[in-house]
């Protein structure tokens, strides 16, 4: 018999991921590429989601993406890490 972790796609599995965190409603979400494996609708999806989440006073997310149009649709604040160090995007 298969678990229902074995029957989900990544995309799937990654989506009920975040749905779990966020059902703890934390004050901080630490979000490592959260949208790398789904199609386009699903992502804008996600996007929208956390958006609304973090809305709310006293909450934050760190989310790295290696996409910068991501990171430019979702972010107040951006930074760039590389090999000579993290530099704050304008």
């Amino acid at each position: 018999m298969t678990t229902l972790s074995e029957r989900l796609s990544t995309g799937e599995s990654t989506r009920l991921a975040l749905l779990r965190a966020l059902s703890h409603q934390p004050a901080v979400l630490l979000l490592d590429e959260p949208t790398a494996a789904l199609d386009e609708d699903s992502e804008a999806a996600v996007e929208a989601l956390l958006k609304d989440y973090v809305a709310h006073p006293g909450r934050c997310i760190l989310w790295v993406t290696h996409s910068r149009a991501q990171a430019a649709r979702v972010a107040d604040a951006r930074w760039h890490l590389s090999a000579q160090g993290l530099e704050r995007l304008a």
